[in-house]
């Protein structure tokens, strides 16, 4: 059961006219857990978001005007590298001009001007 239910479980067992200061007390007790644990959900969001930055800070190359992770052959978004610093590999989308495929974000669907996403290697 979770510490809300106790509290509220509690207030229950409790007759309000007689221990109406220990009622408000145990009130303001179940209130200040609410509270701590919308913090707490909001923190360990945060935590994992700026942990996720931290790994990926740092580990990027540009070579040619592609962006590139240190180790990874293949061509990663730069918009979504520098905005929400998440590497997020191009891929070849189909279009019906020509060129007929383009290199395209799946995320942000940003659609860069070389045709295919290019290896590091080229």
């Amino acid at each position: 059961m979770s510490l809300i239910g106790e509290g509220m479980e509690l207030l229950g067992l409790f007759d309000k006219a007689k221990n109406a200061d220990l009622y408000k007390q145990l009130g303001d007790w179940i209130d200040k857990v609410r509270v701590l644990q919308i913090e707490n959900e909001h923190l360990l969001t945060e935590r994992k978001e700026l942990k996720e930055q931290l790994r990926f800070k740092g580990v990027l190359e540009r070579i040619n005007g592609h962006t590139f992770v240190q180790g990874d052959d293949e061509e990663i978004c730069p918009s979504c590298a520098a905005v929400t610093m998440r590497a997020v590999h191009l891929e070849p989308m189909h279009s019906p001009k020509p060129p007929y495929q383009k290199a395209t974000c799946p995320v942000c669907k940003t659609v860069y001007l070389h045709n295919v996403p290019v290896k590091r290697a080229h």
